[in-house]
């Protein structure tokens, strides 16, 4: 906290205002985020003012007198206590206030710090200029900037994915329906992760992005083929029949290779790279069964209904059926 001017924190309004602010943070709750013990100025002000009447209890406050306040914070540097060089400058213009906070998910802190910044900031006003730092602040910035990053590079990379497999197998229809074997795995991951009770970190929030590319190269493999014995068989289901016997095996190799590659970083010594390998491969096998399980159900239903829809077209309008014939 700075108050721009020397001896600016021998200003009992200032200090009271302080205090107040510090009671509203003691008492303030987001989240089930509360603040610990806190240390300031405030605590020596108080302290000495208490023995040097007596310790009575009733002079356990700010003093009222800017003099008096001064006489005393000048008597206890004199006393060769250091103490205040920790929390205040040379000239009493800057005061640092430190507050333990609980080391819980970063999630629960950008709330917890926006009530607790707008509420001190109301209460001292203008009478100083407030900055919070340290390493809650640093954490909760970070989680909710690399969030926010996140989902923006999930949509991003399903507004170009999903324009690329309409534009791979020719239909609006069927590229949006190709886009649910890539998701599921994201979707079944993310729900691992509740069951285990692992967070979302810095190592788990890559995990999407790198399943996310293998399952789309899978999913491509599976519809190209898938479209290629189709158009020379005829028959969707001995299509998924004839592409799983080849490109199948293709995907199963290289799932497996993958996979254990990433859970060899289960045997790391980091619980975050232990997790990453886990979740990530994971997902990786999970991609490879919905392009080997989903992809082929999706494929043949549609394949069907396209099919009837075109028999009824034919069935409503029997001149064009006879001109085709």
């Amino acid at each position: 906290m700075d108050t721009g001017k020397e001896n600016g924190l021998h200003d009992p309004e200032l200090l009271k205002a302080v205090d107040a602010a510090m009671d509203f943070v003691d008492q303030l709750e987001v989240h089930g985020v509360k603040a610990g013990k806190a240390t300031s100025l405030l605590d020596i002000n108080k302290e000495l003012h208490q023995a040097l009447n007596g310790n009575d209890p009733d002079y356990y406050r700010i003093p009222d007198d800017r003099a008096l306040i001064a006489q005393e914070l000048l008597l206890f540097e004199n006393s060769g206590s250091d103490d205040l060089e920790d929390i205040v400058d040379t000239s009493f213009s800057k005061m640092r206030i430190t507050i333990k906070k609980p080391f819980v998910d970063g999630v629960k802190y950008p709330d917890y710090l926006h009530a607790m910044e707008t509420g001190f900031n109301e209460i001292v006003g203008n009478r100083a200029t407030v900055t919070f730092t340290g390493v809650i602040t640093i954490l909760a910035g970070g989680v909710k900037v690399l969030i926010g990053d996140t989902i923006r590079a999930y949509l991003i990379a399903f507004m170009i994915i999903s324009p690329l497999m309409m534009l791979l197998v020719g239909s609006v229809r069927t590229g949006l329906i190709s886009m649910i074997p890539n998701l599921a795995p994201i979707i079944i991951t993310l729900a691992l992760m509740s069951l285990l009770k692992i967070p979302l970190d810095a190592f788990t929030l890559l995990i999407g992005c790198i399943a996310l590319g293998l399952a789309v190269d899978d999913t491509i493999h599976f519809m190209h083929n898938f479209q290629r014995y189709y158009a020379r068989l005829g028959d969707a289901e001995a299509a998924v029949r004839e592409t799983l016997r080849t490109t199948g095996k293709a995907l199963m190799i290289t799932s497996l290779v993958l996979s254990c590659a990433f859970f060899i970083n289960m045997f790391g010594t980091m619980y975050n790279l232990q997790d990453f390998g886990l979740l990530t491969g994971f997902c990786i096998i999970i991609a490879f069964l919905a392009d080997v399980t989903l992809a082929p159900a999706l494929m043949v239903l549609l394949t069907h209904r396209k099919e009837k829809e075109a028999r009824n077209k034919l069935l409503k309008n029997p001149q064009t059926a006879e001109e085709n014939a």
